[in-house]
């Protein structure tokens, strides 16, 4: 049978998903388009220890049997004071058995002082352990790059034009390549924080007030430098929890906001130059604990369908101090159990994408 038929087959047998906080029932939604959605999940790095997870996923097996990607923080194979830390090996080990493949937080874009440090050999010390352990990095997702080194938002003798970041990035993922070929290395984007067009707004956009650079004249200036050096943009992953989502006016209520129509026309760009949509689904808690990461997380992804938008990856993630636990997926408001009722929202085949 034609998968495309079997999937839409199986969206109509979603179901709601349990507490799910406000926002339409499933049945009042709009269906998924009939085409393979990847899901991906990344558990926060500042809470409890990850480890459990990997010795056995009987407390997480409905999450790990629809899961394509788990995204690690690369700091978390640094031994660092403030994050927890990854068994590469355990890791690697449970990834392989459960057929997941691996993706890496990386942000270490920084100016340094008398010379700028070159952010490859920093992203090695993150990816090469897993290498060592017998696993590959499908993924390598830089966190904000250009807000790290763009002149205006940042006040640094070594801060940067835009051009010179193209260049910079240029070199990275030169340098990436010709150490790990097949790794696919994409942008995160905090979209809020960017004004995507002068028309298109973010919430607080300042990183475009401050510098002058849209994010649409970003993408469009990295892309060609990529291009020319034969280079490509692998994806771009939208970071833009519901919070920010679900507003309608600027923080200083100066301009109306239309995060539908921006998130529409950032995935067109996309798909016009082959470049995958990811979507980060989260929520700030604030004060709300585990169930309101939970609650909002579910209400986002409602929300998302209802507005039309269907990334290629949905990617289940929290960066916060809650949910304060991972496991289990059967306890209310820990992070597997959010990661479980967010894909009841997202009908999927048995079988992972590949």
């Amino acid at each position: 049978m034609n998968r495309l038929v079997i999937w839409f087959g199986l969206l109509l047998m979603c179901v709601v998903c349990p507490a799910a906080g406000e926002g339409p029932a499933l049945s009042q939604l709009p269906p998924l388009q009939p085409k393979p959605y990847a899901i991906g999940i990344a558990p926060s790095h500042i809470t409890t220890d990850p480890n459990p997870m990997f010795a056995s996923t009987s407390q997480w097996q409905n999450v790990a049997e629809h899961t394509d990607l788990y995204k690690y923080y690369g700091v978390q194979l640094l031994d660092i004071d403030w994050s927890t830390n990854l068994d590469a090996k355990a890791f690697v080990a449970c990834m392989k058995q459960q057929e997941i493949r691996i993706g890496c937080e990386f942000g270490s874009f920084g100016l340094g002082g008398d010379t700028i440090p070159d952010p490859a050999q920093a992203a090695f010390n993150e990816i090469d352990p897993i290498y060592d352990a017998g696993g590959e990095v499908y993924s390598l997702h830089l966190d904000g790059p250009i807000r790290r080194m763009i002149k205006g938002f940042q006040d640094h003798p070594n801060a940067q034009s835009m051009d010179q970041i193209a260049a910079r990035l240029v070199d990275f993922y030169q340098k990436v390549h010709a150490k790990y070929p097949d790794i696919r290395i994409g942008l995160i984007t905090n979209f809020p924080n960017w004004d995507y067009t002068a028309e298109l707004v973010g919430y607080n956009g300042h990183y475009t007030d401050t510098s002058g650079v849209t994010y649409a004249q970003a993408l469009d200036t990295l892309y060609e430098a990529l291009r020319n050096a034969g280079e490509k943009i692998a994806f771009i992953e939208v970071d833009c929890p519901y919070n920010y989502y679900k507003e309608s006016r600027t923080r200083n209520s100066d301009a109306p906001l239309d995060n539908a129509t921006k998130f529409i026309k950032l995935q067109k760009w996309c798909n016009q130059r082959d470049i995958r949509f990811h979507m980060i689904v989260n929520a700030e808690p604030r004060g709300t604990g585990g169930k309101g990461f939970h609650d909002m997380t579910c209400t986002y992804i409602k929300q998302l369908r209802n507005d039309g938008i269907f990334p290629d990856l949905f990617l289940i993630q929290s960066w916060y101090k809650q949910p304060e636990e991972h496991l289990p997926e059967s306890e209310p408001n820990t992070f597997m159990n959010t990661a479980r009722d967010a894909i009841e929202l997202l009908p999927s085949s048995a079988k992972k994408q590949r």
